[in-house]
């Protein structure tokens, strides 16, 4: 009685506020030592090591009462190591994939008291259906990076799957990337690149695990992956501060300190700061060099743990980030230069009480507050208010004038129950979710154009339709102001059954969107791995998924003021663009060759419905949704994992993808939402007529990565990295949009005033004659990192790192489009040094 009764008061507090269900992605551990036959002492230490990645996650010395609890253990499979010294005692597996605690027992007598426990081979616990993966605190150290805060960028493109588009922007697995972020249980459903938000400050981070297919029941929103983020805790040592100082590059310069530790293992606080600044936040559009691409950021974080009880804990955790960056000029001469900008700043709240109901149940409750507040300028105005604003306007933007103000905020909460039981004589790890959340959304947009070519059809890449806010010609500018609340909810349940020599994980999942529409649909999601052998495994998937449209720039896109601007050319075709419903097939298989390496090869299907494209406004750097009617995505990967051979550990991956929009047998237009915008839009509309399928902005054939690390015993650490892109598709057509071959693609970006440079950088030949498909050009890139880790060696807690990004300072773009504004030049060969202290 006393469980239902709770189980009624966390659901009233959490549900009468609407909310978007989050996921509870950490628990306790607790390892006791069996000491017959063991002689304990100080040098006795137990270590927690994540097995996909060999790295340690935690370690504490065993003390008197021979037992220890590890708190915010996120879901993974570890193993637990009992040291004397450098000695091995003990060694036993233990799989964390739900929020009841685990005990553990090792030493001369083991035993499991909670969870499940592996010894060798590729156990049954370690195996997920899903395919994901997972970044240790360590590995995301190594990784060599530009600057701090796109050390997180870092680590999703040594993802498989992943392909980089401009200024921070992903695909994956053939689809835009709108990453759902869970950072500590609080879902981000925001797009969190660098143009929508500010980066996720890596040095908050003890584990990142990117879950890119067989999704589970719990997660919804977003399709092409989730970015399960934990942070670092006061649990991680009784008292540690460190601090980061770096220099490099385009005048690069970053600076973090975290504090933190625990009193009495009851109490637990952690405090971090970073900022950071460099001359290239963004990608310049004209050349490698940064033309007014500058930017800095400035990131507070704090959480504290209490353990109320030997029941009852309570996470609280806030975050506050400031970010300002400078929109790439296109002239490096013009007089004033232009001064677009643009300031974001956010926050995030959350508090989540857990109660244990007993050895084999759970309950929690979240809730968390987000708002996020971007606002861009050009030359220090917002809009254009007089005939002195106008002047001013024309004299200092190249193009357009841009003004935008944008509020995304978000109050939400969840309720989850989690079991550990036997149904059909198995173990099974049972969840139940209920959460949602309310965001009201708020968007001002104004734009002139200031550049009389720009609303000439006649011009390269101009546009009559913009003849009416040509403020060189007496228009008025473009301008919509929207306000408009929006509510999520979802509810799931799902099971994990261990049978000997089978996972499965089955679920199901409801969800509900408002926002100018209203929408919902019921996901099942059923995934299943098999072992063959003791090292041999096979898995399935299948997935129904539904993602609500992304909400920067929805509310502009669906306006009357924007439908007017589109004009004739917008047809019957409604502007609101609906949620993505796709359903998702996939087959893999997971090989352990021996101790050191292993292999993983996945292939997936994806059939999709409203698939979700975008379009930008002119060459403003304005970014709007579109779906196409129906799409397909057929694509895999294979990945090879190295572990602790000779000091060395890494992997290697290659990913393939072919993503498709599909055109109607009836003949209309594949566009099935949207505004019909820009030359992209203009593509998707009418695209080539020897074709049934056509290239996506997604379509990246091949992909490959890796990653190389050296960890001497006498200190001595490096990084090797590399990538390989065959190139993201552009169309490219005369006036009257028939394809050109490679030498009539050259004759015409001559006369558009391309480079023979930026030309060489392009793929002008396309498979069929008369076809508009282009590409940027295949590129390759390798970065290193290297340096000394004094507290091997010598005892002092220090590490110094030096670091060279594009070795061979190869020329590539990221983006080619057939306007100087939609080409994004890639990052040249950059340096910088870093020194790290912890204490």
């Amino acid at each position: 009685m006393k469980t239902i009764q709770v189980l009624i008061v966390l659901f009233v507090c959490v549900c009468g506020i609407s909310q978007v269900f989050a996921q509870h992605s950490s628990s306790s551990l607790t390892v006791r030592v069996d000491t017959a036959g063991l002689k304990i002492t100080n040098a006795f230490r137990i270590q927690l090591i994540e097995k996909s990645s060999r790295n340690i996650v935690q370690e504490t010395r065993l003390p008197s009462s021979n037992e220890v609890i590890f708190h915010d253990v996120p879901y993974a499979t570890y193993t637990i190591v009992l040291l004397d010294g450098q000695t091995v005692v003990a060694r036993e597996s233990v799989t964390i994939n739900s929020g009841v605690p685990s005990r553990i027992t090792i030493g001369a007598v083991r035993k499991i008291e909670a969870g499940e426990i592996t010894v060798e081979g590729i156990q049954t616990g370690e195996i997920t259906p899903g395919t994901h993966s997972y970044y240790s605190e360590k590995q995301i150290e190594n990784l060599p990076s530009f600057a701090g805060p796109k050390k997180i960028e870092s680590v999703l493109l040594n993802t498989p799957g992943a392909v980089p588009d401009e200024d921070g922007r992903l695909h994956f697995r053939g689809e835009d990337a709108q990453l759902q972020y869970v950072v500590d249980g609080i879902p981000v459903t925001t797009n969190s690149t660098r143009i929508y938000s500010s980066l996720f400050n890596s040095n908050l981070i003890k584990s990142v695990d990117v879950q890119r297919g067989a999704l589970n029941a719990e997660y919804g929103i977003a399709t092409s992956a989730i970015v399960e983020i934990n942070t670092r805790s006061g649990f991680d040592a009784p008292l540690f501060a460190d601090g980061v100082i770096s220099y490099g590059s385009y005048g690069t310069r970053d600076r973090s300190l975290s504090l933190g530790g625990n009193i009495g293992g009851r109490v637990a606080i952690f405090a971090s700061y970073a900022s950071s600044e460099t001359d290239r936040y963004l990608d310049p559009i004209r050349g490698f060099t940064p033309n007014h691409t500058d930017g800095y950021t400035h990131n507070y974080f704090g959480k504290a743990d209490f353990l109320i009880s030997d029941n009852l804990d309570l996470i609280l955790l806030g975050a506050t980030n400031l970010t300002n960056f400078a929109i790439a000029n296109e002239s490096s001469t013009r007089q004033p230069p232009q001064d677009q900008r643009e300031d974001l700043s956010d926050y995030m709240y959350g508090a989540r009480l857990n109660y244990t109901i007993n050895d084999n149940s759970t309950i929690s409750g979240l809730v968390y507050d987000r708002h996020l507040e971007a606002t861009n300028t050009s030359g220090g105005l917002l809009q254009i208010n007089s005939p002195a604003d106008s002047i001013k306007a024309i004299r200092e933007n190249e193009e357009y004038f841009i003004g935008a103000h944008r509020v995304d905020a978000a109050l939400g909460g969840q309720v989850e129950y989690a079991a550990l039981t036997r149904w059909f004589d198995v173990p099974n790890a049972v969840k139940l979710g209920v959460g949602g959340e309310s965001f009201p959304l708020q968007e001002f947009f104004t734009f002139a154009v200031t550049d009389p070519r720009l609303s000439n059809s006649d011009s390269a890449g101009g546009d009559s339709r913009l003849l009416p806010y040509d403020i060189t010609q007496g228009g008025k500018p473009f301008s919509v102001d929207q306000s408009k609340g929006g509510m999520r909810f979802s509810i799931y349940a799902q099971d994990h059954l261990n049978f000997d020599n089978l996972v499965i994980d089955a679920g199901l999942r409801y969800d509900l969107f408002k926002l100018i529409e209203s929408e919902s649909g019921i996901s099942p999601r059923l995934a299943a791995a098999y072992k063959l052998t003791k090292d041999l495994w096979i898995k399935g998937a299948y997935n129904r998924i539904i993602m609500q449209a992304p909400v920067e720039n929805i509310l502009v896109s669906s306006s009357e003021e924007a439908a007017r601007l589109v004009g004739a050319s917008q047809g019957a075709t409604p502007t609101t663009v609906m949620a993505e419903r796709e359903h998702v097939a996939e087959l893999g298989t997971v090989y352990k060759l021996n101790d050191n390496l292993d292999v993983e090869l996945n292939g997936y299907a994806k059939f999709i419905d409203n698939f979700i494209v975008k379009v930008e406004l002119g060459v403003s750097g304005v970014i709007f949704p579109v779906n196409l009617k129906q799409g397909r995505v057929l694509g895999g990967d294979l990945e090879f994992r190295l572990h602790n051979w000779n000091n060395f550990s890494g992997k290697l991956s290659l990913s393939t993808c072919d993503s498709r929009g599909l055109k109607p047998d009836d003949g209309s237009s594949p566009i099935a939402a949207g505004l019909i915008l820009g030359e992209e839009g203009n593509n998707y509309n009418k695209p080539f007529a020897g074709e049934d399928a056509f290239q996506t902005e997604h379509n990246q054939l091949l992909t490959a990565s890796f990653i190389l690390n050296y960890d001497h015993p006498s200190g001595f650490i490096a990084t090797l990295g590399g990538r390989f892109d065959s190139g993201l598709p552009f169309d490219l057509a005369d006036s009257n949009g028939v394809g050109l071959d490679a030498e009539q693609s050259k004759v015409e970006l001559k006369k558009r005033g391309y480079s023979d440079e930026v030309i060489d950088l392009l793929n002008l030949n396309s498979d069929m004659p008369g076809s508009p498909d282009k590409s940027t050009a295949a590129h390759v890139v390798f970065d290193l990192s290297a340096g000394y880790d004094f507290q091997k060696t010598m005892g002092f807690p220090a590490k110094l790192v030096g670091t060279i990004l594009n070795i061979l300072d190869t020329k590539y773009l990221y983006k080619f489009e057939s306007v100087f504004g939609g080409t994004h030049f890639g990052l040249p060969r950059t340096y910088s040094i870093a020194l790290e202290v912890k204490i």
